[in-house]
């Protein structure tokens, strides 16, 4: 069986945070270093992306979904 899609996830950096007054800034991306990117393949997009999307909701982590 051929695996097809790629997930590819990685910690976001943890800032520290202001008081709860202050509005927070946008989260910018950061390219990881290739040995910090974690990678789980599947057999079909819909798995992949049910994945990635529950990796992405716990809020700490980036994904990415590739073919190949």
């Amino acid at each position: 069986m051929r695996c097809n899609w790629l997930v590819e996830y990685w910690k976001i950096p943890k800032r520290p945070v202001g008081s709860h007054a202050q509005m927070s800034e946008q989260l910018k991306y950061i390219k990881p270093k290739q040995e910090n990117i974690l990678r789980r393949y599947f057999t079909d997009y819909k798995s992949a992306n049910n994945f990635a999307a529950s990796i992405f909701a716990r809020g700490d982590y980036h994904t990415n979904i590739k073919q190949g």
